[in-house]
């Protein structure tokens, strides 16, 4: 088994009987650089210093040739191994792992995509379709039974048609009931005021003077109403009844005349 690389060295050195002093002045490396390599001891150094310095002092001890063999470059032919191992193991991740699960995602997408534009082309063409048959149905089946003698047929000849028989009806046969209306007389024994109305408006409204005469035509079925300040000097008639006070001397009021 090789020993360390400063072990190396430094026994080819006392071998060769020569000094750190020596060493030092004729690879123009420092003696604290010289200690720290026999030493083993490469910290705060980079692999560029560990290698420059190591292979100058195998040089100047003529071993250089045995180079190779000290750990040093084997640590670090191990570390680009195991560097380019993880690399690897990076690189077969990503392969083996991702990849397969990426070419998945981007076949659904093409998949989805075609979906998404053979449904809308399906969709148009199902509208088109019903459209076509639409129109067949509301235009062209008309125009088949134009052209169909048969059909034409089947449509007239088969169909009766009945006119509405109108019979005429007499007048005579006709009785209207004809609603006798009444006309009021009304006379004053002396000044008043009166308000007649029926159900729907007032007819008659105002101030009147004795010995006035006035009359009024009204439907009979019209509930008419007679308001006065004094209802004892106002005599009614109608044409189908007798003269008649309404009240009382200075009697106020309300009264339904029929």
């Amino acid at each position: 088994m090789e020993r360390l690389s400063g072990d190396i060295l430094r026994l080819k050195r006392e071998e060769a009987n020569l000094s750190i002093e020596e060493i030092s002045f004729n690879t123009k490396i420092s003696k604290r650089i010289l200690k720290k390599i026999e030493d083993s001891d490469f910290s705060n150094m980079s692999t560029f210093q560990k290698k420059y310095f190591i292979k100058n002092y195998a040089k100047f001890l003529g071993i250089d040739n045995k180079i190779e063999s000290i750990e040093i470059y084997k640590e670090d032919d191990l570390l680009k191994r195991e560097e380019n191992f993880n690399l690897g193991n990076a690189n077969t991740i990503i392969s083996d792992y991702l990849f397969p699960k990426i070419l998945i995602l981007i076949l659904i997408s093409i998949t989805a995509i075609i979906f998404l534009f053979s449904y809308e082309g399906n969709s148009k063409n199902y509208l088109e379709k019903l459209a076509a048959i639409d129109n067949k149905l509301s235009g062209d089946s008309y125009k088949e039974s134009d052209s169909n003698p048969f059909i034409n047929d089947l449509l007239v000849d088969n169909v009766k048609i009945v006119e509405p028989k109108v019979e005429a009806v007499s007048t005579k046969d006709i009785f209207v009931e004809k609603i006798p209306n009444k006309i009021l007389f009304l006379n004053f024994s002396d000044e008043v005021w009166i308000e007649i109305q029926n159900d729907q408006e007032i007819l008659i409204s105002g101030i009147f003077q004795k010995n006035d005469e006035i009359s009024l035509e009204v439907v009979k079925e019209d509930g008419v109403f007679i308001t006065s300040g004094n209802l004892g000097s106002i005599t009614i008639k109608t044409n189908h009844s007798e003269e008649r006070l309404l009240g009382l001397n200075g009697e106020i009021g309300r009264k339904k005349l029929f």
